[in-house]
């Protein structure tokens, strides 16, 4: 019983499930593991992810079902590629190459391939379609902010002098009695409101979200000066922004 059951371990063809079971599960872990750190759009995420359980259906059940299933998953990882450099972009391409050498392998000897392909596609394209829709959504928020040209803030210093000696440029709005602050490193921004000599500016966010959920946010333009057109940075003066709580009250930035 034990020499059957090493002799069928040892033909080519259990060897390749291994290979190909363990590629597509151990690289899609590794590629979702990365992906969860920082990712260039949400739908790599689910398409990776779906690698995982695919190299088991390679290995224990059947590699053309796994194969055809594959194609929309191995789609989205190759649009990566852009992505990555060096060192990185040699190991994804390597394993994409052979990834799509054992699917092709797997569906020359079956003609099942059709139906599990259209639903790998559909699989590709849903995810496609709901980071569209529904992630990194931007809406512009507007706020007449105070002007600080000192970095000297009603509850403090809020940040040291830049290393060439300028101080910070502050803008701040109160609500509910706590502070919604963005610092800025920026000479053509301060030398603008220091000849205007206003003590408020309007001031531009790009707020982002996420399945209705607001997460980052930069500033869109200060004063109609375009700083951020969505992520794209067309001049870079922010530095960060922040919150000065009083008595632990939240100040709802956003």
């Amino acid at each position: 019983m034990v020499s059957a059951i090493i002799t069928i371990m040892a033909s080519p063809l259990a060897i390749s499930r291994i290979v190909a079971g363990t590629l597509f599960t151990f690289g899609g872990t590794c590629l979702t593991l990365v992906l969860l750190l920082g990712t260039p759009s949400f739908w790599y995420v689910p398409c990776s992810c779906a690698l995982i359980p695919l190299g088991f259906v390679w290995w224990f059940c059947d590699p053309s079902l796994a194969a055809a299933l594959s194609v929309g998953p191995l789609v989205a990882t190759a649009a990566l590629l852009r992505f990555v450099s060096g060192t990185g972009l040699v190991i994804l391409a390597a394993c994409l190459i052979a990834a799509f050498a054992f699917v092709l392998v797997a569906l020359r000897d079956t003609r099942r391939w059709r139906i599990p392909l259209i639903i790998s596609l559909a699989y590709l394209a849903a995810a496609f379609c709901t980071d569209r829709l529904f992630t990194s959504k931007v809406k512009v928020k507007t706020f007449q902010m105070r002007v600080v040209l000192d970095g000297k803030a009603p509850w403090g210093q809020v940040s040291p002098d830049w290393n060439d000696g300028t101080p910070p440029l502050v803008l701040y709005r109160e609500v509910y009695g706590s502070f919604c602050y963005t610092v800025f490193r920026s000479h053509e921004l301060r030398d603008r409101l220091a000849q205007r000599r206003a003590n408020t500016v309007t001031v531009e966010y790009n707020v982002f979200s996420d399945f209705g959920h607001t997460g980052s946010h930069n500033v869109r333009s200060v004063d109609g000066v375009l700083l951020a057109d969505g992520q794209h940075v067309v001049k870079d003066a922010e530095r960060f922004s922040g919150e000065m709580l009083v008595d632990n009250f939240s100040s709802h930035c956003w």
